[in-house]
């Protein structure tokens, strides 16, 4: 039986980004073992490092391509991504600036309510 991709041309932003991230994590997930166990023989250290990144490598990409339920969630997660009603740059920065505004002066009213407890505190010699 010879593998061919599950649902080929559906979901291939998804899974091709997914795959990418899987090999990323891959290779720093190899760099990293190379690394910890550096007092290990280099006899042993290849092959070790070989099956982390083929585990957290070739596994994963196996799964999005070929497995039916991880490709069927990836393609349905690309379609849902297409139906949501993305805001315009001007919601963004208007929705952006009342955020950082609120937080600043919560900020303040936190700053002064806490000053003001605090002289109090020293007033009555409880601090």
């Amino acid at each position: 039986m010879a593998l061919s991709v599950y649902k080929k041309g559906q979901g291939t932003a998804a899974r091709g980004l997914s795959s990418l991230v899987a090999v990323l994590l891959a290779i720093w997930a190899a760099h990293q073992m190379w690394f910890t166990i550096e007092e290990v023989p280099l006899v042993y250290r290849v092959p070790v490092v070989a099956i982390v990144a083929a585990l957290f490598g070739v596994v994963p990409v196996y799964l999005m391509l070929f497995h039916h339920q991880v490709s069927d969630l990836l393609i349905e997660t690309q379609q849902e991504m297409r139906k949501v009603a993305w805001s315009s740059r001007g919601e963004v920065l208007t929705s952006t600036a009342v955020v950082i505004v609120t937080v600043a002066l919560m900020s303040l009213f936190i700053f002064v309510t806490d000053r003001i407890l605090l002289s109090l505190a020293e007033l009555f010699g409880v601090y």
